[in-house]
């Protein structure tokens, strides 16, 4: 009756979805009936740090995502970025399983002989073009919001390489928007607010980025382009994304922008980067939230960091010059083409503030031919966007002379790392001397960079790059302080552990496979773990462990699976799977299980969440009907032998009520045989008693064979101070009431647990190890009870 009632204020609050009229509105295509295929929302927070993460959380400018840790059984992982640790080079990785497909965000791109950025609005559609001829994208059929490629999404809004709302836009009636205002009233009104906060504290930070010396212009611009990359931008994406989580839409990536934009103004640590991560939290609360409410697929929210951030000095501070200067100054007669890194961060904040209102229809002559191509002839050409950068020669240059411009370049120019290419060999300069790589990888980044081995491959790979320059040039190696060639202080892109590092954080179940040893994700591995979760991986593998000397606890669930329906309404096998899987035990009882049941789509309930789990079962039916089936199930890791089912009573003078049965396995468990039994007793008071009563007799408990370790589980529809309660309490311990310091806890009805109706029993073979009963949003949507896990240690005799 509750379900029913929440399922009724769903379809109801679905009426008066805001997301539900936009659809509408927009003439926005979805579903046309629920699905059981799994839906994924990716959520990228461009920029953040591990360190910069806990941090964040620590300072409780993350709550939200602390949650998922604290509440929701989320796992934190370190992320590895690869080389370059920039977006493009991670989202190429991700998207289309390239490794390193660019040398650094700035290049000379060989194929057209441009020197291009990766915020050349053109020129990232057509090397998207590129990628796509290798494999399909990962977003295939999905949506991508404010990334740099779109991964083959069929919908794109955003993006650089394309951009996707404008043409949706453009064809809604012009009536329609005054209702998308009203619609979205509190958002503007909150977006509105934030800029305008937002807007102080670019005017602050104006004043004193003029204090410091910058050009008081060009930190003029920055006031009104960083709140709208920062607060309109977010608050844009967070609205598209939740109107595609209600549409149905299997996939979707999006990028935050707010705190990557801040950490390059301020510093990865400031107070301005790290308040802007209280808004991406609330906008993930946001999404979040939508995805509870989801009518046509259940959504995973995965939620990761592409690369983190290190603290910088930009190289025209430290030396008053920029280092296109600098080399040109080295070179002397040699023409060089100049595209100074001090505009390079400025284009960046314009391109972002150009995903807002940028029409593809026409691209600028600017995305065409960027600056540094005016000069083809040029004999040198430096691209430094950032801390990686590439110096391009157009003349030949003998092996001493590359030496020697390689060392000056340490010396003279004052760059931290130059890497040269003699052959098959990579040679480094730093102010400490020549080093080989990467034999000598430890001198040059330190024996504990967390992903050395890794960085070895990756950064052959940059310096091998068919578009890397004859100097690789890096503003930062071991003992070093860390510098940047653009305005900027904060940035990444090369070497450095901060840079390299970042974070994601998937739900505990998630199907991740990495090889032995390695503790941590790179973008490959989450392109993989991505594609086993939307192809239906198996949910778990709970194969029997190798037996070990030590007495390992047994893992018993009981759980009422409802049919498989959950608080929405929608019956899902694979739902309850996935809760199961998530708390890995050795044997579970379910109860209230379908069998070729009209409701339930006709399936095989126990079957199908037996194969999903790898594990043995046996079902008993408690009622037939035609070739409908209703009963419960027992299934198990370990050995199993049935022993016994059957009917328990019912009244003479109430046919018209729910039959009961109970079901008895025998379990082999560290050479020891278990007795399990699993019941569901009536509701009815009166008829329960009978039912007890029949449990605890010769038929049952009281059997000849029913001896030794004794477990029984079940839903007995009974209060803890029912006379059923008592009468199995006689006999046997409640594992809630026998583990000291632990409050029993309800596990009925579903969201919010009124009653404590679910029960494991144990005979004195057992101790008590630990109880669960866990309560996150899937485990209060899947069905109207939460499982109940006991753990169980066997007592010697």
């Amino acid at each position: 009756m509750i379900s029913r009632i929440e399922v009724f204020l769903r379809h109801l609050k679905d009426i008066f979805s805001r997301s539900e009229w936009a659809i509408r509105l927009l003439g926005l295509s979805r579903l046309k009936q629920p699905t059981t295929e799994p839906g994924l929302v990716m959520v990228q927070i461009d920029g953040l740090a591990m360190t910069q993460f806990n941090r964040g959380v620590k300072k409780r400018n993350l709550p939200f995502l602390q949650g998922l840790l604290a509440k929701e059984r989320y796992v934190l992982r370190s992320f590895y970025s690869g080389l370059p640790s920039n977006t493009p080079a991670v989202q190429a990785e991700l998207f289309y399983g390239v490794k390193g497909s660019v040398p650094a965000f700035h290049f000379l791109d060989r194929q057209t002989g441009r020197a291009v950025k990766m915020l050349d609005m053109a020129f990232v559609e057509e090397f998207e073009k590129r990628l796509k001829t290798r494999v399909p994208g990962l977003l295939a059929g999905g949506s991508s919001y404010s990334n740099i490629f779109t991964g083959c999404a069929k919908e794109s809004h955003c993006c650089w390489s394309r951009m996707g709302w404008e043409g949706v836009l453009w064809a809604v009636n012009p009536f329609v928007f005054p209702f998308l205002v009203i619609l979205y009233a509190d958002i503007f009104i909150r977006t509105l607010v934030l800029v305008f906060i937002e807007f102080f504290l670019a005017v602050f930070e104006c004043m004193r980025g003029t204090l410091k010396g910058r050009l008081f212009f060009r930190e003029l611009e920055l006031v009104w382009q960083r709140p709208l990359v920062c607060v309109f931008l977010r608050e844009f994406i967070t609205a598209g994304v939740c109107i595609d989580i209600m549409r149905g839409v299997p996939v979707i990536h999006l990028n935050f922008l707010g705190y990557d934009e801040q950490s390059h103004g301020r510093g990865p640590s400031s107070a301005f980067a790290h308040w802007s991560l209280r808004g991406i939290d609330g906008a993930i609360k946001r999404i979040n939230n939508v995805i509870k409410q989801s009518p046509y697929r259940h959504y995973d929210l995965w939620v990761y960091s592409d690369h983190g951030q290190a603290k910088t000095t930009p190289y025209f501070v430290k030396y008053g010059r920029t280092v296109e200067e600098a080399v040109q100054e080295l070179f002397g007669d040699y023409t060089l083409a100049l595209d100074t890194s001090l505009k390079t961060r400025h284009e960046s904040i314009k391109n972002r503030v150009s995903l807002l209102g940028h029409r593809r229809d026409k691209p600028s002559r600017k995305d065409q031919m960027p600056e540094a191509a005016a000069s083809p002839q040029a004999d040198v050409i430096v691209t430094a966007m950032g801390p990686l950068g590439q110096i391009y020669v157009n003349k030949p240059l003998s092996l001493e002379k590359i030496h020697w411009y390689a060392e000056k370049l340490v010396l003279q120019v004052k760059i931290p790392l130059v890497l040269t290419m003699e052959g098959p060999k990579i040679i480094a300069w730093t102010p400490r001397g020549r080093f080989d790589f990467p034999d000598q990888a430890e001198k040059l980044f330190g024996k504990d960079h967390p992903f050395l081995e890794e960085l070895k491959e990756d950064l052959r790979r940059v310096c091998f790059h068919p578009d890397a320059g004859e100097f690789v040039i890096a503003g930062w190696c071991e003992g070093e302080e860390a510098i940047s060639f653009p305005l900027e202080y904060g940035a990444h892109a090369s070497m450095g552990p901060e840079e390299t590092h970042g974070f994601v954080l998937l739900p505990m179940d998630a199907p991740v496979e990495i090889k032995s040893g390695k503790t941590y994700l790179r973008p490959m591995d989450l392109r993989h773990t991505v594609q086993r979760f939307l192809n239906k991986a198996t949910l778990g593998t709970l194969s029997v462990p190798t037996p070990s000397s030590s007495s390992k606890p047994l893992r018993v669930m009981s759980y009422n699976v409802h049919g498989c329906a959950g608080m929405d309404g929608r019956i899902s096998t694979e739902r309850i799977a996935r809760v199961i899987a998530r708390h890995n035990p050795d044997i579970i009882a379910l109860q209230e299980l379908d069998v070729g049941r009209l409701r339930s789509g006709g399936m095989d309930q126990a079957q199908v969440i037996a194969k999903k789990l790898q594990m043995k079962f046996h079902f008993h039916p408690v009622f037939r009907w035609n070739d409908e089936q209703y009963g419960n199930a027992i299934l198990s890791r370990y050995p199993m032998a049935l022993i016994k089912t059957g009917s328990l009573p019912k009244l003479a003078d109430k046919k018209q009520y729910e039959p009961r049965g109970a079901l008895w396995v025998s379990i082999e468990f560290e050479g020891k045989k278990i007795q399990i039994i699993n019941t569901h007793l009536s509701f009815w008071p009166r008829e329960r008693r009978l039912q007890m009563e029949a449990l605890l007799s010769e038929e049952w408990l009281q059997h000849p064979d029913c001896q030794g370790p004794v477990i029984v589980c079940g839903d007995l529809n009974a209060l803890p101070k029912s006379t059923s309660y008592r009468k199995i309490s006689r006999k046997l311990y409640d594992s809630q009431v026998g583990l000291a310091g632990h409050r029993p806890r309800s596990t009925w009805c579903g969201r919010y647990p009124l009653g404590r109706i679910d029960y494991v029993f144990v005979n004195d073979s057992f101790h008590v190890h630990s109880i669960t009963v866990p309560r996150t949003d899937l485990d209060k949507t899947a069905s109207d009870h939460l499982p109940l896990i006991t753990e169980l240690n066997l007592i010697n005799s």
